[in-house]
C-alpha cells in the first residue's frame, strides 16, 4: 500500500511539513521578562501601629488603577506601542496590553492574608514581540507601582490629617457650644436641677421655721398695736390718765381763785403756770403713744414684707420642684450629647495622632515601602516558543494524515494483488499465480513517480531552507520584530 501510494503520501506529507514550517517561522516570536519588587519594613516600627492599608489592599488599588483604560493608554503613547499596527482600535490595544502583563503578589506562607505581614514581594511580568519592549513595559509598570504606591500613601495621609484636623476643629466648636448651652440651662434652671434638690428641702424647712417666727411675732405687734389703740393699762396709758386728772383739778383751783382774787394776783399767775405746764404733759403722753403705734405699723409693715418674700421663694422652690423631671431628663439628654462628642474627639485625636505619625516615619523613611530588587532585563530567547516539538507535531501530523488517506483510498478500491489474499478472502489457494509483467506504460510511468519524487524531495528541501534562512541572498519570509512593532 505504501508503495503503491508513495507519491500521494509524499506529497501530504512534504506539503504539511511546510505549511507547519511556515506557520512556525512567521509566527510573531513572544519574549517575556519579569522584575521583582520587595516588600521592605522597617525592624524600627511596630506594623500594628501602621496607619496606613494593608500591603496586599494596596497592591491591588494600584494594580486596578494601571490597568484602566486611561492609564493603559498613556502607556501605549509613552513606550510607542502598536505603531507598526495603525489597524488595531484603541480597545483592542488595551486588551492585548492587558492579557500580556501581569502583577502577582507573593506572600509570605504561615502569615494570616488580612496580617500586614502577608505580603513578601511583587513580580511584574510581560510579553511582547521584542526583548526591549518587554523589558521596557515591565519597567515602566515597576516604576509605577513604587511610585504611585508612595505616591498614593502620602495622598492618603493627607487627606486623612486635612479631615481629621476639620473634623477636630469642628469637635472642639461642638464641644465649647454645648458647654455654653449647659451652663446656660443649668443656670437658668438651677433650682430644678437634680443637685439642688437635697438643699431646696432643707431651704423650704427653714422657710416654713422663719415663717412661723413671724407670724408670731406679727400676732405680737397687732397685740400691742390693739392695746395702745383700745387704752390698755400700759405705763403711758397709766401715766396719761393721771395726768388728765391733774388737769382738771389745776382748772377746778383756777376757777375758785378768780372769783376770791384779783386776776393779777400770784396766786392765779401761779395756778395758770401749773395749769400750762400741765397742758404741755398731755400733749407729750399723746406724741409717745402715736410714735409707737406709728413703730408697731412700720415693724408690721417689715414683717409683712419679709413674710410675702419667702412666701415667693416657697412658690418658685414649688414651681421649680414640679418641673424637675423635665429638667432632669434634658439636662441627661445635653449631658449624654457632651460626652458623645467628648469620645468623638477623643477617637479623632488618637487618629490624628496615628496620620502625624505615620507622616513623620514616612518623611523619614521608617515605614514599609517598595523596594526595586530586580528590574527586567531584555531577555536572550523567547519564552513559550517550542518551535521544534511544534515542528515535530506538525510532521507527525502529516505523516499521520497521509497515512489515513492511503488507507482509506485502498478500503475504496479492495482489489486481490497475491495470491495470499486470494487465499485468505477465499480459503482456497490457488493452483497457478501468474507473475504481472509491466508495460512499456507502466515503465513510463515508474520512472514518471521517482521523478516527481525526487523533485517532489528536493523541492521540499529547498524551501524548508528558504524558510528557515539559510539559504545566502534569499531572506526568510518570516517576520523580524523590531523595538518598534508593539506587542503583536
Amino acid at each position: 500500500m505504501i508503495r503503491r501510494r508513495l507519491p500521494l503520501m509524499l506529497t501530504i506529507m512534504v506539503t504539511g511539513i511546510l505549511i507547519s514550517l511556515y506557520l512556525i517561522i512567521s509566527s510573531p516570536r513572544v519574549y517575556e521578562s519579569s522584575a521583582l519588587i520587595q516588600i521592605d519594613t522597617s525592624a524600627a516600627v511596630d506594623p500594628s501601629s501602621d496607619a496606613s492599608l494593608p500591603a496586599v489592599r494596596r497592591v491591588q488599588l494600584i494594580e486596578q488603577r494601571l490597568m484602566a483604560s486611561s492609564n493603559i493608554l498613556k502607556v501605549i503613547d509613552e513606550l510607542e506601542l502598536f505603531r507598526d499596527a495603525p489597524e488595531l482600535s484603541e480597545q483592542e490595544k488595551i486588551t492585548a496590553l492587558r492579557t500580556n502583563t501581569r502583577i502577582e503578589s507573593i506572600t509570605n506562607p504561615g502569615v494570616p492574608s488580612e496580617s500586614r505581614m502577608s505580603l513578601s514581594a511583587i513580580v511584574i511580568t510581560s510579553r511582547a514581540e521584542t526583548p526591549d519592549t518587554a523589558a521596557a513595559i515591565a519597567n515602566y509598570f515597576t516604576n509605577s507601582v513604587v511610585n504611585r504606591d508612595r505616591e498614593n500613601r502620602l495622598s492618603r495621609i493627607t487627606e486623612g490629617k486635612e479631615y481629621l484636623t476639620n473634623e477636630e476643629r469642628r469637635l472642639t466648636d461642638a464641644l465649647s457650644r454645648q458647654d455654653r448651652e449647659i451652663a446656660a440651662f443649668s443656670s437658668q434652671n438651677e433650682d430644678a436641677l437634680p443637685t439642688a434638690q437635697e438643699s431646696l428641702s432643707t431651704e423650704l424647712t427653714q422657710l416654713n421655721d422663719a415663717e412661723n417666727t413671724l407670724d408670731r411675732e406679727i400676732m405680737a405687734l397687732q397685740r400691742d398695736q390693739l392695746t395702745l389703740i383700745a387704752g390698755g393699762t400700759t405705763a403711758a396709758e397709766r401715766s396719761a390718765s393721771t395726768l388728765v386728772q391733774q388737769i382738771r383739778n389745776a382748772e377746778v383751783e383756777l376757777a375758785q381763785a378768780r372769783r376770791t382774787l384779783a386776776p393779777d394776783h400770784p396766786e392765779i399767775k401761779r395756778l395758770e403756770n401749773n395749769l400750762r405746764r400741765l397742758n404741755a404733759g398731755d400733749e407729750a403722753v399723746s406724741e409717745i403713744v402715736r410714735r409707737q403705734l406709728e413703730l408697731n405699723e412700720a415693724q408690721l409693715a417689715n414683717l409683712n414684707s419679709q413674710k410675702a418674700t419667702m412666701d415667693q421663694r416657697r412658690t418658685a422652690i414649688e414651681r421649680a420642684r414640679a418641673k424637675s423631671p423635665q429638667v432632669a431628663e434634658r439636662l441627661e439628654a445635653m449631658i449624654r450629647e457632651q460626652s458623645r462628642l467628648q469620645d468623638r474627639y477623643n477617637e479623632i485625636s488618637r487618629q490624628l495622632a496615628q496620620v502625624e505619625t505615620q507622616q513623620l516615619l514616612m518623611d523619614n523613611d521608617q515605614t514599609e515601602r517598595f523596594i526595586v530588587l530586580e528590574r527586567a532585563m531584555p531577555p536572550e530567547f523567547p519564552a513559550f516558543s517550542n518551535r521544534k516539538k511544534r515542528a515535530a507535531m506538525g510532521a507527525i501530523g502529516s505523516i499521520g494524515f497521509a497515512l489515513a488517506l492511503a488507507f482509506v483510498l485502498e478500503l475504496k478500491n479492495p482489489i486481490l494483488r497475491t495470491s495470499e489474499q486470494f487465499a485468505r478472502l477465499t480459503g482456497t489457494r490457488p493452483v497457478i499465480s501468474v507473475p504481472y509483467k509491466k508495460s512499456r506504460r507502466d515503465i513510463l510511468k515508474y520512472r514518471l513517480r521517482v521523478v516527481y519524487m525526487g523533485v517532489l524531495m528536493f523541492g521540499g528541501v529547498f524551501i524548508a531552507l528558504w524558510l528557515i534562512g539559510v539559504i545566502p541572498g534569499l531572506p526568510s519570509p518570516g517576520t523580524v520584530p523590531t523595538t518598534t512593532q508593539g506587542l503583536g
